[in-house]
């Protein structure tokens, strides 16, 4: 007889910490997989106002909601070209009818796409950035160090959510007594949301959790807030980048291991 295939998450519990907009499409591809979601969003976004931009011979968005509350702002030439941070903006992107051009085909990071080999233009081209409030700048140190000229929009913010004491005694409660096996951590951001979320119980519960990220950057800070459990670090911070790195650990974790 052929033994019969278990999804691939078949068992596992994890705590999904995206914001609200990105949660449920993830917690649904987690359990469509076998696997159990509780959703503790850890970061909320806020939008803002900004002025329309246009006359921009190459435009990037630098999240999804980027797209979500900048798009609209954006008037494209048709020789404008598009560059998304990831798989996941470009798909939103595809969503407003704006294909992007320009998509790191790994990583989610300002440095993927600035070593994208088609990110080229002249000295004194003209470089929109949408984006969110904060951040790091290094794309706009980068393009302006290349002699661009450069606009940004910040469309939105991201803030802490303020769950009730409840919920917070809920998921720890369940984490206590049932266990979660991953963690997913999106940001840098989000990690200290959490952090400051949970009671001291919850943060210890925490620090021997193993982390799902989506860079070594997020990966560095977990560590340095003294957080010890595994860390799995998926290329992108897509829906299907996360659930395969995910699946990937699990199936490695169940590997039979040689007795010394």
């Amino acid at each position: 007889m052929i033994p019969k295939l278990l999804p691939p998450l078949t068992g596992l519990t994890v705590l999904v910490t995206r914001p609200a907009l990105q949660t449920a499409s993830l917690c649904e591809q987690i359990e469509r997989r076998g696997g159990s979601a509780i959703a503790l969003p850890a970061i909320e976004i806020e939008p803002l106002q900004a002025p329309p931009a246009a006359d921009h011979e190459l435009i990037v968005f630098l999240s999804v909601y980027a797209v979500a509350h900048g798009a609209h702002l954006v008037r494209k030439a048709p020789t404008a070209r598009v560059a998304a941070i990831g798989k996941g903006t470009a798909a939103a992107l595809a969503q407003m009818q704006m294909p992007a051009d320009i998509v790191p085909d790994a990583g989610y990071t300002s440095e993927a796409l600035l070593s994208h080999p088609q990110l080229t233009l002249p000295p004194g081209a003209r470089v929109l950035i949408v984006h969110g409030e904060g951040g790091r700048g290094l794309l706009q140190q980068s393009f302006l160090d290349r002699g661009m000229v450069v606009e940004t929009r910040e469309v939105y913010r991201r803030v802490r959510p303020a769950p009730g004491g409840q919920e917070i005694a809920a998921v720890e409660r369940r984490w206590s007594e049932e266990g979660v096996d991953v963690v997913t951590l999106t940001s840098v951001e989000t990690l200290h949301n959490l952090l400051d979320m949970l009671t001291s119980a919850g943060r210890e519960l925490l620090s021997r959790t193993p982390l799902l990220v989506v860079s070594k950057r997020i990966g560095d800070a977990a560590r340095a807030a003294g957080l010890c459990g595994p860390v799995i670090v998926a290329p992108s911070a897509d829906d299907a980048a996360m659930i395969g790195a995910i699946a990937r650990w699990r199936t490695r974790a169940r590997e039979p291991r040689e007795l010394p």
